[in-house]
């Protein structure tokens, strides 16, 4: 097993900071794109136990967050929304990271929570081979980051599984009972008690972590 700390560039020029953690002979590879204000390391938890599971992980700091602020340039709560929309080239500049190491897109997986969510639900509308994505706390719109159009238009064989918590103030549940209804047949709702937004949902119910890993269609 082995953890790196890596710096990526975007196809705009970004510096990305992330964590590559990769097990021997891995099945799979996954990218996790954290929520707002948090930070890659809010997915070390999950990285361990996806590590443990036999999957590579890329948790990256996403631009204006964390180290990817290109030296004090860069800062997310001063973002347009078309900057926030941008974010999309970090994910891409991840993926392209993971192929650089030998994964092919149809091994490829992206998690993740809250923006992060929808910026994974857009990734899997650009990447047909993409075949799996697990969103926390998805939203129609954060920032500017849109949802339910590209969740109708996803391409065959995805699946994604959408996670909420009934008590979340940012309105998750909604938004997770509309995404559902718009693909009833490519997602996957798994409704939550009282556990929050986003990875704050691992740190009440660990076992979350758990379940999962095991609807990971790599295993």
């Amino acid at each position: 097993m082995d953890q790196e700390h890596i710096t990526i560039r975007t196809a705009d020029g970004i510096d990305i900071a992330g964590i590559y953690r990769t097990p021997e002979n891995p099945r799979g590879a996954v990218i996790l794109l954290h929520m707002m204000p948090a930070v890659k390391e809010s997915w070390n938890n999950f990285s361990n136990e996806l590590e443990k599971a036999g999957y590579t992980s890329v948790a990256i700091d996403e631009r204006g967050h964390g180290e990817s602020i290109m030296r004090g340039k860069l800062d997310y709560k001063k973002f347009t929304e078309a900057e926030q929309q941008a974010k999309i080239l970090d994910v891409e500049a991840a993926f392209h990271f993971l192929q650089q190491h030998g994964f092919e897109e149809s091994q490829i997986i992206v998690i993740g929570a809250s923006i992060g969510a929808n910026l994974a639900i857009q990734f899997a509308f650009e990447h047909a081979q993409i075949p799996f994505v697990i969103a926390l706390s998805p939203g129609l719109n954060y920032r500017g980051v849109k949802t339910d159009g590209f969740i109708t238009q996803l391409h065959e064989g995805q699946r994604v599984v959408l996670v909420s918590s009934d008590d979340d103030d940012r309105e998750s549940a909604v938004s997770c009972m509309e995404l559902h209804r718009l693909n009833p047949s490519q997602t996957i709702w798994i409704e939550k008690n009282s556990l929050g937004h986003g990875t704050s949902m691992f740190d009440k119910d660990p076992a979350l972590m758990q379940d999962l890993i095991l609807q990971l269609p790599l295993n």
